[in-house]
C-alpha cells in the first residue's frame, strides 16, 4: 500500500517543520547517549543510557508544542507502555541469551515479546487509569 494513499485515507497532514525537529531533538538525545556509552568507564552504569527515553522526550515535546497537552498526554502514556515492555524485553533478552547462547535469536525473541507485552500494557494502563478514577469518584 502507497504511503499517499494512507495519507489521504487517514487525512495525515505532513508538517516537514516538525518531521526536522523530532529528528533533531531525538537525534541530539541518541547521540549524547551514544557518547556517554563510550565514554563512562562501568559499561553496565553506562548502559542505562541506552534506554534514554529521547524519542519520547521528542515525541511529548512535539506533541505538546504542535497539538496540545492532552495529545502529549496520550504520547507519554503510549510511552509509558512502550517502557514496561522494553523492561520485559530486556528481561527476556538475558534470559534468552543466558539459557538459548545465541545472542541473534534471543534479540529477535526479546523484539518479539518488546512488541506484544507493550501493546498489552498499552490497552491495561487506560483502563487501570479509568478504574482508579471511577474508585475516587
Amino acid at each position: 500500500m502507497e504511503i499517499r494513499s494512507v495519507v489521504k485515507r487517514h487525512n495525515f497532514k505532513v508538517d516537514f517543520r516538525d518531521l526536522v525537529l523530532r529528528f533533531i531533538f531525538g537525534g541530539a538525545a541518541v547521540a549524547v547517549c551514544f557518547i556517554l556509552l563510550q565514554v563512562i568507564p562501568s559499561k553496565s552504569f553506562a548502559g542505562i543510557f541506552a534506554a534514554f527515553p529521547a524519542v519520547m522526550a521528542a515525541a511529548v515535546i512535539m506533541a505538546g508544542h504542535f497539538g496540545s497537552s492532552e495529545q502529549a498526554s496520550d504520547i507519554a502514556l503510549g510511552a509509558s507502555a512502550g517502557m514496561l515492555g522494553c523492561t520485559i524485553c530486556v528481561l527476556t533478552a538475558s534470559f534468552c541469551m543466558e539459557h538459548l547462547g545465541k545472542w541473534g535469536l534471543s534479540l529477535g525473541i526479546a523484539l518479539l515479546v518488546w512488541f506484544f507485552s507493550s501493546y498489552a500494557a498499552s490497552q491495561l494502563i487506560p483502563a487501570f487509569l479509568e478504574n482508579i478514577k471511577r474508585k475516587r469518584q
